[in-house]
This record gives C-alpha cells, structure tokens and sequence, in this order.
C-alpha cells in the first residue's frame, strides 16, 4: 500500500469520527525540495502531522501555520 492511499484512509476514518483535520497537498513546488506536487499530509488541530508528508522547512512551517488557522 503506497503511502497516499494510507493517509486517504486516515482521512475516512477521521470522517467517520467526526474528528477535526486538515488535508494539505503540495500542489506545486519551486527550486530543488524534497517535497513533490501531490504529497499529502494530515495535520491535527494542534499543528502535528498524523500522517504523511509535505516536506520541510520553510514550507512545513507555513503548512502548520495555515492549517492551524483554518482549525481555528
């Protein structure tokens, strides 16, 4: 099982509870990252990363910050 497919099973899963989340998808990149466009994460309403991954850095922090305003 590829690692998107495990964290779109989170996801319903997550539906399911009813618990609160944050899907956020690298949609694009800039430069050289180790991030790629269709990464994915899961992120909970205190900013941790459940599941996945969206690269590092600058981008991860912005990432948290945003979803954690959008949980507010």
């Amino acid at each position: 099982m590829t690692a998107h497919v495990e964290v779109m099973d989170l996801v319903a899963q997550m539906k399911s509870a009813e618990r609160a989340f944050v899907l956020a998808t690298v949609v694009r990149t800039v430069s050289v990252t180790a991030a790629k466009a269709g990464a994915k994460a899961i992120i909970a309403p205190d900013g941790t990363i459940v599941a996945g991954w969206i690269g590092g850095g600058c981008a991860r922090a912005a990432v948290l910050k945003a979803a954690r305003e959008a949980l507010a």
